[in-house]
């Protein structure tokens, strides 16, 4: 299998209000947030939130474009920030708004596959 380009999250991706409240909350400056975002190691957002999405996506991730990685990820990394400074509401709604999204993909995924399936075996499509 090659290895798919997956856009990374910056910090330019977040409102400034985001930002600042992440950086309060966590107690954290600016540059420790966005070297969270950028920092190649296994343990920073960008790389657990590619865990995460290719894991539910069960790896059907090839027609995944970049915004979709963008929105995606966006979401998983609100999600566990919220998680992890007690704000459930907000958490388990981005949770949800990440999964609703995941699960658009996951059809989207299918239903080309299976365009993919009659194609290549001569059948009709419509």
């Amino acid at each position: 299998m090659i290895d798919k380009y997956i856009p990374q999250i910056t910090i330019d991706c977040f409102e400034e209000v985001f930002i600042e409240d992440v950086c309060d909350t966590l107690r954290i400056t600016k540059e420790e947030f966005n070297n969270r975002l950028e920092n190649t190691e296994n343990f920073s957002f960008n790389s657990k939130a590619e865990k995460y999405i290719s894991t539910y996506l069960f790896n059907k991730i090839d027609n995944l474009s970049d915004d979709n990685w963008i929105i995606a990820k966006e979401l998983y990394i609100q999600w566990k920030i919220f998680e992890g400074i007690d704000k459930e509401e907000v958490s388990i709604d981005k949770k949800k708004t990440l999964h609703e999204i995941l699960d658009l993909y996951k059809i989207s995924a299918e239903k080309a596959e299976e365009v993919a399936t009659k194609v290549f075996y001569g059948m009709e499509i419509f």
